[in-house]
């Protein structure tokens, strides 16, 4: 990887409102831990019986991937531990979000891996379109438990996998959450 771009992702973000809450590191095998831009403050909408209420959320980007999304601010501030950025909050129970970048994999390839993991899917994976034009698919675990699954959405060579769980009591409100930052999901232009 070429060092311009982990040096031009160290610099500090000139947009106003806009804070580094981690600096790049760059990892012996050359995979690159993202820096998360903490943006300005939007206002989310989503649909309740008929009806369209409107949550403030917060923008955040991940760099350098000029990948950026959007989240309720009631999901609390995030914590970034390797490549993986969590939002986690208390809904009826424990409620997280994260967001993790698969470097140069495909749709196919990062649903093919999901599917090893030990928890089973309800379905196959579906494909899906955010609202920005990303291409994706998306599917839930299937435990009556929890409300849980993953979506990821493919840019440029990369993937970005957007996971979600929340007890089911939770459930209307975290399903108009991810909703809300799937509609938000987009890449600089």
């Amino acid at each position: 990887m070429p060092t311009g771009i982990v040096n031009q992702a160290n610099e500090t973000m000139k947009n106003e409102g806009a804070e580094e809450t981690e600096p790049v590191h760059q990892t012996p095998d050359d995979t690159v831990r993202p820096v998360l831009v903490k943006g300005d403050i939007v206002q989310l909408e989503t649909s309740v019986e008929h009806e369209t209420l409107s949550f403030e959320g917060r923008e955040y980007e991940l760099e350098p991937y000029g990948l950026s999304f959007a989240i309720r601010t009631t999901m609390g501030e995030p914590s970034v531990e390797g490549g993986t950025v969590t939002f986690t909050t208390d809904l009826s129970g424990e409620a997280t979000v994260t967001y993790e970048v698969l470097e140069h994999t495909t749709l196919d390839e990062a649903a093919a891996k999901e599917q090893q993991h030990e928890r089973a899917f309800n379905d196959e994976f579906i494909d899906i379109t955010s609202e920005n034009g990303l291409k994706g698919k998306q599917n839930q675990y299937a435990d009556s438990d929890v409300f849980s699954g993953v979506i990821f959405y493919a840019f440029d060579q990369h993937i970005v996998r957007i996971g979600y769980r929340s007890d089911m009591a939770a459930v209307d409100t975290m399903a108009r959450i991810i909703n809300e930052t799937m509609a938000s999901v987009k890449t600089r232009d």
